[in-house]
């Protein structure tokens, strides 16, 4: 045997390099497989993350948004209407930013939205152009009765989010 090794010892290197070769081969295939079951996963979890930050940040626009209605409402029964002006604006933009960042699934929140939006838009123009006669109060009470109905749809789709509940209620 011991022959046969010296003089074929070239033969069985490789073979043995053959054998060691596939071995390795395999063990590189397996190692390739779990590193892209593990690039996907963590795809998939930075995707989740993504969607929860965005759902965060929406929450968060939703719930300053109320709380600015709240203080334009109390600004037109002191009608203080430059200053409920610079609030409209402010809604209008945090309204936009919450239409950006709703899921494309959620298109009846989105349409109410943007109309709500612009209701804002149309009451801004509105006092804008009555800012030096007044507003009516037919004007005045329309205003608190958009505003309202906008607070109760933002008030839903912060519900719906699974927002808008105090600590100790939410699920």
């Amino acid at each position: 045997m011991m022959d046969y090794l010296a003089t074929n010892w070239g033969d069985v290197a490789t073979v043995i390099g053959i054998i060691v070769s596939l071995v390795g081969l395999g063990w590189a295939i397996k190692e390739a497989h779990g590193a892209k079951s593990a690039s996907q996963a963590a795809q998939v979890a930075a995707y989740e993350t993504r969607d929860q930050v965005a759902r965060h940040l929406q929450a968060v626009d939703l719930q300053r948004a109320i709380g600015l209605i709240e203080r334009i409402k109390t600004l037109h029964d002191s009608e203080s209407w430059e200053a409920a002006r610079q609030h409209y604006q402010t809604l209008r933009r945090m309204l936009s930013d919450v239409i950006v960042r709703c899921p494309g699934e959620q298109r009846e929140e989105r349409e109410k939205l943007s109309t709500a939006r612009a209701y804002v838009s149309e009451m801004d123009n509105s006092v804008r152009l009555h800012s030096s006669g007044g507003v009516s109060n037919r004007d005045k009470s329309l205003f608190n009765r958009v505003l309202n109905d906008i607070q109760s749809d933002l008030e839903e789709l912060a519900s719906k989010m699974g927002f808008g509940e105090s600590q100790g209620e939410a699920t």
